[in-house]
């Protein structure tokens, strides 16, 4: 009997293992595409993930534009959330 719990365990670990490896794994890919539609498409980008109360955020440039994908700053999280609350399709 003790071996069922230990598998179980064992199960579940593996499971968010992987969870963890494929959520890693699509962060990069969202983040090369945004470099592209950056660099390319000269489109301002603005980032924000939050999973299991870790916050990944980043922008294409600081006002200045010299700092490319840093963490933006509180104003301009607000100011981009308003400008999509105020988006209508």
């Amino acid at each position: 009997m003790t071996s069922e719990p230990q598998a179980q365990k064992l199960a579940r670990a593996k499971a968010r293992r992987a969870e963890n490896n494929n959520y890693q794994r699509l962060i990069k890919t969202l983040y090369s595409k945004f470099r592209k539609l950056n660099e390319v498409y000269s489109a301002d980008i603005y980032f924000v993930a939050q999973r299991n109360g870790r916050i990944i955020e980043c922008q294409s440039a600081d006002a200045t534009g010299r700092k490319p994908w840093s963490h933006p700053d509180q104003a301009a999280l607000v100011s981009i959330s308003l400008l999509w609350d105020g988006h209508s399709d």
